[in-house]
């Protein structure tokens, strides 16, 4: 399939060898200073207790990201929770500690920059208000759009807006109309990300006797459970288009009636090339305010290839990306959200393995 066939008519294909090509098209334009913000390191957790788990998950994604935009022309500044190490290649790091008001520093930060670059959690619309504030001081948003961010928050929204475009989904249900089938069932958080408490049921009766059932009010909506290769595509888009970074394997295995994600193999389903690019397409089509770097959980069964969550801010296998595709990943998402009708690079297709 060619980029032609989706309509990529200004986008030309260049070969890759080393990060200089996508540095020389960050020169084109004036050097940005970027605000960086990773929601749990850069002190979101400040007025609670820290969880190891996911600052240090937190940590791999800003470091990974700090040290590609540190090839770059553009002034990098962030903040950290007090509690943990400061960031390096960055030229300023706040430090957050317990009493501080930490909306109103990212605040400061967002005014002294000229572009924000987030990574936030959907749960309790947190990225929704973090991206509402920059576009309130009138920053550019290195990201998605808040109707996309809003909708992709919701497994229900999603199911609903993915089932409108006649994309291929899993059929997401309220406790309410939840028809209590035969077969397996999930019950996940509506705005959780992840695996984060998607547990798994292997009949509608044991779902019924879950006392989870029984909490008021109910976060969690209920999905068949889909056999197959849980997968991931790793993309850029923008006004309606998208740009593949890889096709991943995920590891995730069920231990006590709870989904748990174990890491990934970037590139592991890379024999899915145009076959995840036509659904990463039809994603960018159905929601065009999906912006910059975009992750898109599937399973893939045979032929067929479910689409199980669209997260509209960096994911884990951000952190690999430079090695597996030979460029500079942010480079990349920047030009593309900032430069119109910016080259895109063909890219590699190495494997790397990601152990969370």
């Amino acid at each position: 399939m060619t980029l032609a066939e989706f309509g990529m008519h200004h986008l030309a294909v260049h070969e890759v060898d080393d990060w200089n090509y996508l540095k020389r098209l960050s020169l084109h334009k004036k050097p940005l200073t970027i605000f960086v913000c990773e929601f749990i390191t850069a002190g979101g957790f400040n007025h609670a207790e820290l969880p190891p788990s996911l600052a240090r998950e937190g940590a791999l994604m800003r470091d990974a990201l700090l040290r590609d935009l540190a090839q770059l022309p553009h002034t990098i500044i962030t903040t950290f929770d007090a509690c943990l190490t400061a960031p390096v290649l960055v030229s300023s790091a706040v430090a957050i500690h317990k009493n501080d008001d930490v909306w109103q520093i990212w605040t400061q930060q967002m005014l002294s920059a000229d572009a924000v670059w987030l990574i936030a959690p959907e749960t309790a619309g947190v990225l929704k208000k973090m991206t509402a504030l920059a576009l309130k001081h009138g920053k550019k948003i290195i990201g998605c759009g808040p109707k996309s961010i809003e909708i992709t928050a919701s497994k229900l929204a999603t199911f609903q807006a993915l089932q409108q475009a006649g994309i291929a989904t899993i059929a997401t249900y309220t406790p309410e109309n939840w028809p209590k089938g035969e077969g397996a069932w999930l019950a996940k958080p509506d705005d959780g990300a992840g695996c984060e408490e998607t547990f798994y049921f292997e009949n509608a009766e044991a779902l019924i006797d879950w006392k989870g059932l029984q909490l008021v009010p109910f976060r969690h909506v209920i999905q068949p459970f889909q056999t197959g290769q849980a997968a991931s595509i790793s993309c850029v888009m923008w006004h309606g288009k998208a740009q593949m970074l890889s096709c991943n394997t995920q590891k995730i295995e069920i231990q006590n009636n709870q989904l748990k994600f174990r890491g990934m193999i970037i590139n592991g389903m890379r024999a899915h090339w145009a076959a995840f690019e036509r659904v990463a397409n039809q994603i960018a089509q159905a929601l065009p305010d999906l912006a910059g770097y975009v992750g898109v959980d599937v399973i893939v069964e045979g032929e067929n290839i479910f689409v199980v969550e669209i997260n509209p801010r960096l994911t884990t296998s951000y952190c690999q990306l430079a090695e597996a595709t030979g460029a500079n990943p942010a480079a990349l998402i920047i030009n593309t959200v900032l430069q119109a009708n910016t080259p895109w690079p063909l890219l590699k297709q190495q494997v790397v393995e990601i152990d969370v």
